[in-house]
């Protein structure tokens, strides 16, 4: 039975400060090294994790099956990035997510190290996560303030089963222990009322946050949807947005086909016109670029985030406690204060009719007197009110 090869390490060399990571060569056997770049451990794990994940795009040999215990989450965690990332909605958080985990985890942990108390320290740790910085006096450790939420931990831990799954279900790894997660945040009830909506448009000075806050109300599509939004899937003949692409599968976070109102319409057309405006001027001045394919744009290019431009028109506005995804949730709220029936605003948010009901019905509260009403009739009995009569 041949020998089974040690797993990519990390070691110092006497002389050296930083730290190498050394593996066995396939082809000669030999043990090769290259540095990782770095004098701290911590960083040197980090490095070792993106070289195990870098493998994966050199080779294609998967190996035996291995139970959990020989089994490395770094080697579970490069696979699932290699075959299935470029397949999820949220590539660019996964892979956030992968560089958390391998952080926590390093390069030699194995799956049967996962156990419910190791996952509350990862939960503990991340919300007190700590930052490394470089001085000219060497490195210290600062505590971010910023709070990391249970939601966002939530999904982390969510893409550590994932990987795990992914290796059962191609034959890599015997089995995993099951990962418990952080209990779902509560669903947030703001909303803008009509008032504020109106003070939010006046405050946006830029046109593409003011285009997205346009968007955002009139098709209660997600960030992501309208930031990736093109001038194709508008189909401005029919009025009609097709929030997703035909060269993108659909995801639980469901993308709608959205009636384009006369509002948005109308908007839709001064964006148009200002594009090309704005191309006109581009080639008058010898630069001839394509203009951007993106309905959202800044400069001729795709925007890649609205956070700090919607929290600026926000503090214009002297709106409290929003941020891009309130919008959304603004105009499922609005359709059900309208008497809008829930499985209309079910199809247009994308959502399933179990969770917009979760959401708005507390909106409307008509919505469950039918039935209601229909037990109404099965206790009209003629002695009901001998029987109030003989309580007095």
């Amino acid at each position: 039975m041949p020998r089974q090869q040690r797993a990519p390490w990390i070691d110092r060399e006497r002389g050296f400060p930083n730290w190498y990571i050394y593996w066995y060569d396939e082809n000669t056997g030999r043990v090769r090294r290259r540095s990782s770049g770095t004098c701290i451990r911590n960083e040197a794990e980090k490095a070792l994790g993106r070289f195990l994940i870098d493998r994966a795009s050199e080779t294609r040999n998967i190996g035996p099956i291995a139970t959990p215990d020989r089994y490395l989450i770094a080697t579970a965690l490069r696979w699932y990035v290699q075959e299935h990332g470029k397949e999820l909605a949220s590539a660019e958080f996964t892979g956030f997510a992968v560089e958390h985990l391998l952080d926590f985890f390093g390069a030699k942990a194995t799956v049967a190290s996962i156990t419910p108390q190791i996952l509350k320290r990862y939960e503990q740790g991340r919300k007190r996560k700590v930052k490394i910085i470089k001085t000219d006096e060497g490195t210290k450790k600062i505590v971010n303030n910023k709070p990391i939420s249970s939601s966002t931990i939530r999904r982390e831990l969510t893409v550590l089963a994932a990987s795990l799954n992914h290796a059962i279900n191609n034959g890599r790894l015997t089995s995993a222990p099951k990962i418990v997660l952080p209990p779902n945040a509560p669903h947030r009830t703001r909303y803008l009322e009509r008032e504020e909506i109106e003070r939010l448009m006046e405050s946006c000075v830029e046109p593409h946050i003011l285009l997205f806050v346009f968007l955002a109300i009139n098709t209660g599509a997600r960030k992501g949807a309208i930031l990736d939004l093109r001038w194709p899937q508008v189909d401005m003949v029919n009025k009609i947005i097709y929030l997703n692409p035909e060269d993108r599968a659909q995801t639980n976070k469901r993308r709608a086909i959205v009636p384009i109102n006369d509002s948005l319409y109308a908007a839709l057309i001064e964006a148009k016109d200002a594009a090309k405006e704005a191309q006109e001027k581009r080639l008058s001045k010898g630069d001839n670029a394509p203009s951007c394919p993106h309905v959202i744009t800044y400069h001729n290019a795709p925007v890649r985030d609205v956070k700090k431009g919607f929290r600026d028109a926000c503090d214009r506005a002297g709106i409290a406690n929003v941020t891009p995804h309130t919008l959304r949730h603004t105009a499922g709220t609005l359709m059900a204060l309208a008497g809008i029936d829930l499985f209309i605003i079910a199809k247009v948010l994308g959502h399933s009719v179990q969770k917009t009901t979760e959401l708005y019905a507390h909106h409307r509260p008509e919505y469950l007197r039918d039935a209601v009403n229909v037990l109404s009739n099965a206790t009209k009995h003629p002695h009901h009110v001998l029987l109030l009569q003989g309580s007095m």
